[in-house]
């Protein structure tokens, strides 16, 4: 399996959480595959309001075991307390990524880009090859526009995301732009000290850290620059371009880190654990989820990914129970059982339900923080989807989405919409609305017919 390595080597930390490594340079003997996570700089300013404006995309794998209906039968009970925070969306198709290179778990990955794949190497389930996406996915498109002035334009994280298979297409879901993937944030402990460590420090010491990390951000600036007279043209193009991303962050360094008030506080990690042990997966995505909350609270992020395992989630889960046991089998291989196994869809069953409360824990409490006269999610979009509709298909076609939030104002909530042969780039589109980008077209624009007018006040 061809993969990409995102070495620790190859990395420079602590100048804000954002990743400063060169991009390789295919004139110095680096491959495609290999290209490395490039920073750009976000050119639109803050929207202007009382209270920003916030995306969060949740990602979950391998589809789902059943369709939600209008009553919130079978697991998606789970959702039925928080309806009227809701939109169900049925019918939608992922026709963008529903063309080769790839197979369906690889194509459908790229879902927040709205285009296909770029060939590659990458080997799929049924040996298929594909590259990255080829386009930049809607959280890196809104955090353009709306993640200017805070301490990290998105917030990426994933709860043992590479622990079954790297870090590889079926692993990513966040792009900068086509062949430029962002590698999910996958340590809680680490997260909390690059946003949280120093959020209350004094002025004179919070002046020194920056002064230190000027240093570093000017050396990694006198480096790359000397570099330029030795690559070629095309990788010349990729040294301004991260030498952008490093003035980027020169910018963020000024920022103040956050606003500081009742809603602002340290996350509680507790003690710490073991993050890639499967047992720990629930509790893992927990500290994502409140680190992922509180950076959105104290305006040090408007714009995250949350994203479950991964399309190869050849994973158990322990922590949950079918017939008084412990679910120990693989629940991609359960996925691609048929429906006569009734054991392995039961367990599925119970697995997504699992799922769901983890986003109704997040619709409850972004509700649960006061904003005004309303509350943090009534000024979110905050999205659910997965790659495909339902495992032993690995179909594109009549996918469904939830979507919660009220997008300061612009979202209809609590109504359930079924759709026929709509491309979901239309709804990519209408979250862009949402947020107040007045496009006529996200991702491929063979695939987008316009907004979904329906969710928009």
């Amino acid at each position: 399996m061809s993969r990409t390595r995102f070495a620790r080597r190859n990395f420079l930390r602590g100048a804000g959480g954002v990743s400063l490594a060169l991009p390789l340079l295919s004139s110095l003997g680096c491959s495609p595959e290999e290209q490395k996570v490039i920073e750009k700089v976000g050119r639109a300013q803050q929207r202007a309001g009382a209270f920003p404006k916030r995306f969060v995309f949740m990602y979950t794998p391998n589809g789902n075991y059943a369709t939600p209906d209008s009553s919130f039968s079978g697991y998606w009970s789970e959702l039925s307390p928080i309806k009227d925070k809701l939109s169900i969306l049925l019918g939608l198709d992922l026709a963008a990524q529903d063309q080769p290179p790839g197979e369906p778990h690889q194509q459908g990955m790229a879902l927040l880009t709205g285009r296909k794949l770029n060939e590659g190497t990458f080997i799929g389930g049924d040996g298929s090859l594909a590259g990255w996406a080829s386009g930049i996915s809607l959280d890196q498109e809104i955090a353009n526009h709306i993640g200017a002035t805070t301490k990290r334009k998105t917030l990426n994280l994933g709860v043992q995301s590479t622990a079954y298979g790297g870090t590889e297409v079926r692993t990513i879901v966040s792009y900068l732009g086509s062949d430029l993937p962002v590698a999910n944030e996958t340590d809680p402990y680490i997260v909390y000290s690059e946003l949280f460590e120093n959020l209350e420090m004094d002025p004179v010491a919070a002046a020194k850290l920056r002064r230190r990390r000027r240093s570093v951000l000017d050396l990694v600036d006198r480096r790359y620059d000397g570099l330029r007279d030795k690559v070629s043209k095309e990788d010349r193009a990729k040294v301004e371009q991260h030498l952008d991303s490093v003035r980027d962050v020169e910018k963020r360094l000024d920022a103040t880190g956050g606003v500081i008030g009742e809603n602002c506080q340290k996350p509680e990690l507790g003690t710490p654990i073991d993050i890639n042990d499967p047992a720990n997966f629930g509790t893992v995505g927990r500290l994502q989820s409140d680190l992922l909350i509180m950076a959105l609270a104290c305006d040090l992020t408007r714009v995250g990914t949350l994203q479950w395992s991964a399309s190869t989630n050849n994973r158990p889960y322990p922590f949950l129970e079918y017939q008084g046991a412990p679910i120990m089998g693989d629940e991609h291989q359960m996925g691609h059982m048929p429906d006569s196994d009734t054991a392995s869809w039961e367990k599925i069953a119970i697995i997504r339900k699992w799922y769901l409360q983890q986003f109704r824990y997040l619709v409850e409490r972004l509700d649960a923080i006061p904003e005004g006269d309303g509350t943090m999610l009534d000024n979110t979009v905050l999205l659910l989807g997965s790659e495909i509709v339902r495992g032993n298909t690995h179909s594109h076609i009549d996918q469904h989405f939830i979507i919660a939030g009220g997008g300061g104002g612009a979202l209809k909530q609590g109504q359930f919409l079924s759709y026929a042969e709509r491309p979901h780039n239309d709804l990519l589109l209408t979250i862009l609305h949402a947020i107040g980008i007045e496009a006529t077209e996200f991702g491929d624009p063979g695939f987008t017919t316009g907004p979904l007018s329906e969710l928009l006040v």
